[in-house]
C-alpha cells in the first residue's frame, strides 16, 4: 500500500506556495522516481551485505585469528572512525563530482577492499582495511542525499530518501543472516568473497542504469564547474546556519540509538531478560526490519499527512523513540512479557528510530544550497557517527556499574527526549525555513 500510495503521490500537483520560491522548476508530474531510487539503493545494499555480514562473522574471524572479543570489536571502531573523520571531506567530493560517479566509485572501493579482506594473514591488517573501507562508506550517504535532491521535487523527498535508504536495512539483514551460514559451511573468506562479488555487481548496476536527472538550473556535471569556493569557506557558511546545526543535533539521536541497539540490545536480552542468543538475535532483526518499513513509510507520512512539516515530523520521531526506550527500560526489563511482545516492541521501535536520518537528510536538502548538500550531509554524519562511536561505551560502562542495562536505557531515553525538545523549541523561530513548518 505504501508503494501504491507513493505512485499516486508522484502525479499529484506540487505545492504552489513552495514552488514559487523554489529554484527547482516543476518537473514532469507523471514521471515515476521509484525505479531510479531502487537503483540508488543498491549502493546501500552492497554496504549492508558486506559490512554487516562481516561483523556477523566476527566469531568465525576471531576463532581463525585467535583474538579476544574486545579485539574483534575494534573492527567496528576503525570502520566508523574513518567514516567520521572524513565525513565532511566525503560530502565535498560528492558536491564536486556528482552523485552517480560518487556512488559507483564508493561501491567499487568497498567491493575491492572487502576482497582484500580475504587475503589478509593478520587481524591487524583487517583493522587497516576496515579504516579504508569506512572511506567508501562515508561517500554513499551524501551521494544518495544529493542524488535525491537532484531527482525529486521537495514535497516527495522524505518518501524518496526513505525508500533509497531502506536498501541499507535489506543488505544488513541479508548479510547478517546469509554470510555466517556460508561461513560455517565454506569458511568466512569464501563467504566474504561472495559478498564482494555482489558489491561489484551492484557497482555495475549503478553505472549502467542510474541516469541522473537534474532540475533546470543544474546539469549532471555542473557541480564541479559551479562550486568555486573552498572547503573552508563552505564549512564556515554551513556552520553559520543554525537550522543545520539543530538538524545535526537531531541526527545524533539516531547515532545514539543505532549504536547502542546494535551493540547492547542482544546483550541486554540475553543477560538481563534471559533470552537465548537466537531469540535475542531475532529481536534485533525485528528492530532492523522495522527500519526497512519505517524509512519510506515515515517519509511518506511526513510528505502526505504532515504536509512536509519536517520540524514536527522529526520531533515526533524523537519523542516516540524516547518512549520506546522507556518501555525497554521498564516494561521489557521486568521480563514479564512474552517473546512475541518483545518482537513487537522491537519492530515498532525500529519503525520510528531508524526513520530519523532520512528525514534529517531530507530537511538538509531543503535548508542549504543545492551545491552544498553533500558537504552539509557530511557535517550531519559527523554528529550521527559520533553518537555511534561514543554512545555504546557509555551505556556499557553504566551497565557494568549497575549490573544491568535498565539505568542505561532510561538515561538514553531522557537524553533523546531532551534533544528532541531542544530541537523543537530551538527551531521555532526558524520554522518557516523548514518546508511545511
Amino acid at each position: 500500500m505504501v508503494f501504491l500510495d507513493y505512485a499516486i503521490l508522484t502525479i499529484r500537483k506540487g505545492k504552489e506556495t513552495y514552488m514559487k520560491n523554489s529554484t527547482i522548476a516543476p518537473s514532469n508530474k507523471n514521471v515515476s522516481y521509484v525505479p531510479t531510487l531502487l537503483i540508488m539503493s543498491t549502493a546501500y545494499i552492497a554496504v549492508g551485505i558486506n559490512v554487516q555480514g562481516f561483523k556477523a562473522m566476527l566469531p568465525l574471524v576471531s576463532a581463525d585469528f585467535q583474538i579476544s572479543g574486545t579485539q574483534a570489536g575494534l573492527y567496528a571502531t576503525f570502520f566508523f572512525l574513518s567514516g567520521t573523520l572524513l565525513a565532511i571531506a566525503s560530502g565535498r567530493v560528492v558536491d564536486r563530482i556528482g552523485p552517480k560517479k560518487s556512488l559507483v566509485g564508493a561501491t567499487v572501493i568497498i567491493a575491492s577492499l572487502m576482497f582484500l579482506h580475504i587475503l589478509m594473514p593478520a587481524f591487524s591488517l583487517l583493522l587497516l582495511l576496515a579504516f579504508l573501507t569506512g572511506i567508501g562508506f562515508s561517500i554513499i550517504t551524501p551521494a544518495i542525499n544529493k542524488g535525491v535532491m537532484n531527482l525529486v521535487p521537495p514535497e516527495k523527498r522524505a518518501t524518496s530518501i526513505g525508500l533509497a535508504q531502506a536498501g541499507g536495512g535489506i543488505g544488513g539483514i541479508l548479510g547478517a543472516s546469509l554470510l555466517p551460514l556460508l561461513g560455517d559451511i565454506f569458511g568466512w573468506r569464501t563467504a566474504l568473497l561472495v559478498a564482494a562479488i555482489v558489491a561489484f555487481l551492484m557497482a555495475l548496476v549503478l553505472g549502467k542504469f542510474y541516469h541522473q536527472k537534474m532540475n533546470v538550473n543544474n546539469s549532471a556535471d555542473q557541480d564541479s564547474k559551479d562550486s568555486k569556493s573552498t572547503l573552508k569557506e563552505d564549512f564556515k557558511q554551513l556552520i553559520g546556519n543554525p537550522v543545520l546545526l539543530f538538524l545535526c543535533l537531531m541526527g545524533s539521536v539516531f547515532g545514539f540509538t543505532m549504536g547502542n541497539m546494535t551493540i547492547h540490545y542482544t546483550l541486554f536480552l540475553t543477560g538481563d531478560i534471559g533470552l537465548t542468543p537466537a531469540f535475542a538475535g531475532f529481536s534485533l532483526s525485528a528492530f532492523m526490519f522495522g527500519g526497512i518499513i519505517g524509512q519510506p513509510t515515515m517519509g511518506y507520512v511526513n510528505d502526505r499527512f504532515f504536509n512536509s512539516n519536517r520540524r514536527f515530523g522529526l520531533f515526533l520521531l524523537g519523542l516516540i523513540s524516547s518512549i520506546m526506550l522507556f518501555i525497554v527500560g521498564f516494561v521489557v526489563f521486568l521480563g514479564n512479557i512474552g517473546f512475541i511482545s518483545i518482537l513487537a516492541i522491537s519492530f515498532i521501535f525500529g519503525i520510528f528510530a531508524l526513520a530519523i536520518p532520512g528525514l534529517v537528510f531530507t530537511t538538509i536538502g531543503d535548508v542549504v544550497k543545492d551545491e552544498l548538500v553533500g558537504t552539509a550531509t557530511g557535517i550531519a554524519l559527523v554528529f550521527i557517527r559520533t553518537g555511534v562511536v561514543v554512545g555504546p561505551p557509555l551505556i556499557g560502562f553504566i551497565a557494568d556499574i549497575r549490573g544491568n542495562y535498565q539505568t542505561g536505557w532510561i538515561l538514553l531515553a531522557i537524553t533523546i527526549l531532551m534533544i528532541s525538545f531542544i530541537f523543537f523549541i530551538g527551531t521555532k523561530k526558524y520554522k518557516n525555513q523548514l518546508y511545511g513548518g
